[in-house]
């Protein structure tokens, strides 16, 4: 991923969101700052996590900031990818009371949201450092906000699978029905001299089957561990096996043990425990 094209794609992603807060685009719609405060009220603020994180987002934050609001000084303690213990000082706010009172949700509400996807994977990961199987993403992601939580599951230490339908073969089981089955699959791609796919089968016996007609990346679908060992017994350098469907933090540990190349979840993006960061006036 394109570190330029993620800044300038956060860029727009905050500008969006302030926009909702703000039903519009002027910091005085926060019809209650505008009220209470001074135009010139000048204050500094510590940005906190109230629990165990590991952080992304802060060059995202810091060009936002930046380009928007340049008046504002920011300094972070932190870069993305660091484990940090509850309580820590992730970064400091300085200028206008109303800018920053305004910006507030919408930096806090990113911040928060990347890094509990990065430290949810780290979580994950974590689980595995005891093999060799890496952590793979998916496409269950957020919509408009699939590239931005990749790199965030990436920054945990995930893998990035496929970005989209566009870069990648994948043939799943929707695509073995339409086609009638795995034989008739596999031997459609066969005669059409598809060399570069990955398939997703959900039995030994369609393994067996998938790699006796050439293919040499499987994802193992939904299967029992049982039924995972006895496929993970064809793998040679060639061969490259995937587990998925139904992993959890609970239960990757058990599959991490298997010897496969890949565990690829869902759980990183689409349902990442909740990070508390929190604002305090100096």
């Amino acid at each position: 991923m394109n570190k330029k094209n993620l800044i300038n794609l956060s860029y727009k992603k905050l500008i969006e969101d302030l926009k909702d807060d703000l039903d519009g685009d002027n910091l005085k719609n926060d019809v209650t700052s505008n009220i209470l405060l001074k135009n010139s009220e000048t204050i500094e603020c510590i940005i906190s996590n109230r629990e165990f994180m590991v952080i992304c987002g802060v060059e995202f934050i810091t060009n936002f900031i930046k380009k928007k609001f340049p008046t504002i000084r920011t300094k972070f303690f932190f870069q993305d990818g660091e484990p940090i213990n509850i309580n820590s000082k992730l970064f400091t706010l300085r200028g206008n009371a109303k800018i920053i009172l305004g910006v507030e949700r919408t930096i806090l509400n990113f911040l928060q949201h990347l890094s509990s996807i990065s430290t949810t994977t780290f979580q994950f990961v974590s689980k595995l450092k005891h093999s060799n199987t890496k952590l793979l993403n998916t496409r269950k992601t957020t919509t408009g906000l699939r590239k931005l939580e990749k790199y965030a599951s990436v920054i945990g230490g995930a893998v990035n699978h496929r970005m989209g339908l566009y870069d990648d073969i994948l043939v799943k089981d929707n695509h073995i029905k339409i086609l009638g089955g795995i034989q008739e699959t596999l031997k459609f791609i066969n005669n059409n001299k598809i060399t570069k796919y990955k398939i997703e089968c959900e039995s030994f016996r369609e393994v067996l089957f998938s790699i006796s007609k050439g293919a040499h990346y499987i994802l193992l679908d939904n299967m029992k561990i049982s039924e995972i060992k006895k496929c993970l017994i064809l793998k040679t350098k060639n061969i490259i096996f995937e587990i998925t469907g139904g992993i959890t933090l609970d239960n990757i540990s058990k599959y991490s043990q298997l010897g496969a190349d890949y565990i690829s979840t869902s759980k990183i993006t689409n349902s990442p425990n909740s990070v508390d960061i929190g604002l305090d006036i100096i």
